[in-house]
């Protein structure tokens, strides 16, 4: 009778460990589990950094709208750098570096 009982209970023990094992692997690995989890969250925190980051670019941008809309003398600068124009009777010249040519 205690071998019966004790086989019994040692079925039960290695039952209950069997269903943990499997909760643990269902809880870790399935389609909803704490790895995609993880995984997801991740992948939050770096969009909402580059939202950040896109923000504070977004408020340079206006400060340079704004620079350019209330300033000339910007105005005219960025038309000449970024876009080569000059004034009416000036000559424009080009220098190459001797690295660029080759």
């Amino acid at each position: 009778m205690k071998k019966n009982k004790f086989t019994k209970d040692r079925l039960l023990t290695w039952i209950y460990f069997l269903i943990l094992i499997f909760l643990v692997l269902f809880l870790f690995f399935n389609k909803y589990g704490l790895l995609k989890y993880f995984e997801l969250k991740s992948e939050i925190n770096a969009i909402e950094r580059k939202i950040e980051k896109s923000k504070v670019e977004i408020k340079e941008l206006d400060k340079n709208i704004e620079s350019l809309k209330n300033n000339d003398s910007e105005l005219e600068k960025v038309a000449r750098e970024k876009f080569h124009m000059k004034k009416k009777n000036e000559k424009a010249f080009k220098f190459y570096d001797k690295k660029d040519t080759n």
